[in-house]
């Protein structure tokens, strides 16, 4: 599982749309679900409730996360 922040801003609904079409398990941390819903219907994605600025609100969205640190460059193909 990886957990993508940022999930509803320009690049994080872009990784999460090339992740989820290659079936990428993917858990998304928005801090406001209701602006989820163009990430919420794609095949392996999961929406967590979370605010980076408070840690306290991360222990669900990390759990079975696999840590990692990635720099991902989406650009044309």
């Amino acid at each position: 599982m990886i957990l993508v922040t940022g999930a509803t801003g320009l690049n994080g609904k872009e990784l999460l749309r090339v992740l989820s079409a290659s079936g990428v398990a993917v858990r998304a941390l928005v801090r406001n679900p209701a602006r989820a819903e163009a990430i919420a219907t794609l095949p392996n994605v999961e929406i967590v409730q979370g605010d980076m600025a408070h840690p306290e609100t991360l222990r669900g969205g990390l759990a079975r996360c696999r840590p990692c640190d990635a720099d991902i460059v989406i650009g044309p193909e």
